[in-house]
C-alpha cells in the first residue's frame, strides 16, 4: 500500500486531498493514532486497517 508523504511543517500537510479516490496520506495515519490515543482507558482498539476504497 502506498501513502502520500507530506512534510508536517509544509502547507501540503493540511491541504493534501483526502477523498476516497486519492491515495492515503501520512496525515490520515497520524490522525488515526491520535484518535486512538485520545479514547478513554476502557475503550479497546485491537487493530487499525487501512485500505484504499
Amino acid at each position: 500500500m502506498d501513502f502520500d508523504h507530506h512534510d508536517p511543517l509544509s502547507e501540503d500537510w493540511e491541504g493534501a486531498p483526502r477523498t476516497a479516490k486519492d491515495r492515503l496520506t501520512a496525515q490520515s495515519l497520524v490522525d488515526c493514532v491520535f484518535f486512538a490515543v485520545g479514547r478513554p482507558r476502557d475503550c479497546f482498539i485491537k487493530s487499525f486497517a487501512f485500505e484504499q476504497l
